[in-house]
């Protein structure tokens, strides 16, 4: 029966409209008009368009968003190079401070004992070709009060830490093997010394003054 359906209903639906109106009300149930065909094509073609316009303003907002971005990174390396910049100002503005107080202090000194002709105030230079201060071949300096055999060996710093600590003791050692004279005080002089370095001073028998008062022989 159902080859004999498939063969008739053909030239039936061509033949008899009656037949082919109830064959179309019954498909109706199922199938979509072309009215309902466009809406739905409409509507398919309306959201890919908002799809494809969102797409649009995501990618141009994370351009943006890469800009600003770059933008910032430029800002900050600027700005770091300006701070490194003004690190190294401020080092250099610092270690000239600290040379030229040093200087000025050697001065005071000198000054203070020039109407002492027993007292002598000198600046000891030795070139340490051996290398038995560093390491290697350097130059060595000393400020040294002397009175009557007493040797004062003075560190003038702005600031000290405990290396500068070690190396002024190892300096008056080598002062003392150079000279033949063995220094009765080491003394170091500075507006700051941490508390490593009083440790070290304590250890090594060097003498810590804060402070730019001279000391008294």
């Amino acid at each position: 029966m159902l080859k004999q359906l498939r063969s008739e209903l053909p030239k039936r639906l061509r033949e008899d409209p009656e037949v082919r109106g109830q064959v179309i009300a019954v498909l109706s149930e199922y199938l979509t008009t072309r009215e309902e065909t466009a809406a739905i094509l409409a509507e398919l073609r309306q959201m890919r368009a908002d799809f494809d316009r969102r797409m649009d303003e995501q990618g141009q907002r994370i351009e943006e968003q890469g800009r600003r971005l770059d933008e910032h990174t430029q800002v900050l390396r600027e700005q770091s190079a300006a701070l490194a910049a003004l690190q190294r100002q401020v080092m250099g503005l610092g270690a000239r401070w600290g040379l030229m107080n040093e200087e000025a202090f050697r001065s005071g000194v000198r000054a203070l004992f020039a109407d002492q002709p027993q007292v002598r105030v000198e600046q000891w230079r030795y070139r340490d070709d051996a290398g038995q201060l560093l390491g290697y071949p350097s130059d060595i300096e000393l400020d040294a009060i002397i009175r009557d055999g007493l040797h004062v060996l003075v560190e003038i710093k702005s600031a000290v830490s405990a290396c500068d600590v070690v190396g002024f003791a190892r300096k008056a050692d080598l002062y003392a093997e150079v000279t033949g004279c063995k220094p009765q005080r080491r003394l170091i002089i500075s507006p700051y010394i941490d508390a490593r370095a009083r440790e070290a001073a304590k250890r090594l028998n060097v003498e810590v003054c804060e402070g730019v008062t001279p000391p008294e022989l």
